[in-house]
């Protein structure tokens, strides 16, 4: 399973699988394709984050999350930089193909 590496309070690893797309799901209230299709805004994509890195630190909260947020945004990273992440991680994890999609199912992960 791909991921992709963030800096934030130290080196992490976003990645999804089916779990922490549901987590995902649950904590918005709404299913992964609605937010796929429209402009993700800061809680969509701190619920994003959260369930891509809580496969690493089960702790980790949503309020932890958007601290870690905060911290990368104060440091210089912009919004759209760690928007790009968590699309990139979610499109490394193989888990949006299309009937169409052909190749060897291997994703390459941004860093």
């Amino acid at each position: 399973m791909q991921y992709v590496n963030i800096e934030l309070d130290k080196p992490r690893r976003i990645r999804f699988d089916t779990n922490a797309l549901c987590d995902a799901e649950e904590a918005l209230g709404v299913g992964i394709g609605a937010m796929m299709n429209q402009q993700m805004g800061f809680r969509a994509i701190r619920a994003l984050l959260w369930a891509g890195l809580r496969w690493e630190d089960r702790g980790l909260t949503l309020e932890r999350t958007g601290r870690l947020m905060q911290q990368f945004l104060e440091n210089g990273g912009g919004f759209d930089a760690l928007a790009e992440k968590v699309t990139s991680a979610l499109l490394a994890s193989g888990l949006f193909k299309t009937q169409g999609d052909e190749g060897n199912g291997e994703a390459e992960a941004a860093t």
